[in-house]
């Protein structure tokens, strides 16, 4: 019998350690986590030509949060998001600016990634050896003494310079156009139909609009 309880209490101990595990897995990966949803929206809602693009964007994205220490996880979960609502928003061409977001999405992932594959690299390196990986003699130790400043720059272009050319690029998407009554794709069947009702949404019989359209 003891050896019995001693089985169960075992068994529990090792239950609890693995649900603390994944626990605490989950909280040092919530950011992570909370870029998943935003991802899959993008590949869901994705034209059928552009869902490999948008899946392998998130998954670069997605390894990058992992890999990559912070602040680049927080930042691709703002861009991610901002990107999702921006598309959302969009109503002139909401495909091509999906298009600019998976693109702008897999830039950064991979600058990232590559980034911290330098890093790794160039850690155990002295400032002198760094130097001898991009020229020789006393032209090494010219460029050895940039290594700081080149640290510097990649720095405040992952974490500030590229996601503001990022969310700059999706504001121009979005108020490159002035709104429309109504999406470019229901004017062109308006027009086609020469006025006549169209089933679909709102004000879909004789839009206010159409006048317009039609001068």
């Amino acid at each position: 019998m003891e050896d019995i309880l001693d089985t169960l209490v075992l068994v529990l101990i090792w239950i609890a350690n693995g649900g603390l595990v994944i626990a605490f897995w989950l909280i040092d990966h919530a950011l992570l986590l909370a870029a998943i949803p935003s991802f899959y929206l993008l590949t869901v809602q994705a034209r059928q030509e552009q869902r490999l693009y948008a899946l392998a964007a998130g998954g670069l994205s997605l390894l990058a949060s992992l890999l990559v220490p912070p602040p680049i996880p927080l930042i691709i979960l703002v861009m991610a998001w901002a990107g999702a609502a921006a598309i959302k928003v969009d109503g002139f061409n909401p495909d091509s600016l999906r298009w600019r977001v998976v693109g702008g999405l897999a830039l950064y992932a991979v600058a990232s990634l590559g980034w911290t594959a330098y890093s790794a690299y160039v850690a155990n390196l002295s400032a002198e050896q760094w130097g001898a990986l991009f020229a020789a003699d006393e032209a090494a130790a010219t460029i050895a003494q940039g290594r700081s400043f080149l640290s510097t720059i990649s720095v405040w272009g992952l974490w500030i310079i590229v996601p503001l050319g990022y969310f700059s690029l999706l504001l121009q998407g979005i108020f490159v156009h002035a709104p429309l009554a109504a999406s470019p794709e229901r004017i062109i069947q308006t027009v086609r139909a020469r006025g006549e009702a169209i089933p679909e949404g709102e004000n879909a019989r004789h839009p206010s609009w159409l006048p317009f359209v039609q001068r």
